[in-house]
């Protein structure tokens, strides 16, 4: 941050290059494909989404929060069956803001963009590996 003498403004230095939410919701957006998230490794996760607003340990899994331009998407990534790299088990998404919670389409721009595994298949999976 400079400050000016002459009229004592504040001239903002660029922050980091990460994207920000709206760059990242602007990049799903244009997305044809779905994103396979079940399955995915943390470190691609971070490609896709950019670092988590918030993260925490919880016993042998993280959580993760990503908020994408008023939507959280909330993931829960254990250990994998393949060298024991955390990878996503279980998502949501779901409105940041309480008052849209019921409104099935609050989020739905970014729902409709993330493949959802029918749980089933998911243990199926896991199952075999």
């Amino acid at each position: 941050m400079t400050l000016a003498a002459a009229g004592c403004s504040i001239v903002s230095e660029p922050g980091p290059t990460e994207p920000s939410g709206s760059a990242i919701a602007a990049r799903l957006r244009n997305r044809t494909d779905p994103i396979q998230l079940v399955g995915m490794r943390g470190d691609a996760v971070d490609a896709v989404f950019g670092k988590p607003d918030l993260q925490r340990q919880e016993r042998a899994g993280v959580y993760q929060r990503h908020d994408i331009d008023g939507c959280a998407l909330d993931l829960y990534l254990y250990p994998g069956p393949k060298g024991g790299v955390p990878e996503v088990v279980w998502f949501e998404v779901r409105p940041i803001d309480p008052s849209l919670v019921l409104d099935p389409d609050a989020c739905a721009w970014l729902e409709e963009r993330l493949e959802r595994q029918r749980n089933d298949e998911r243990r199926a999976e896991l199952k075999s590996s």
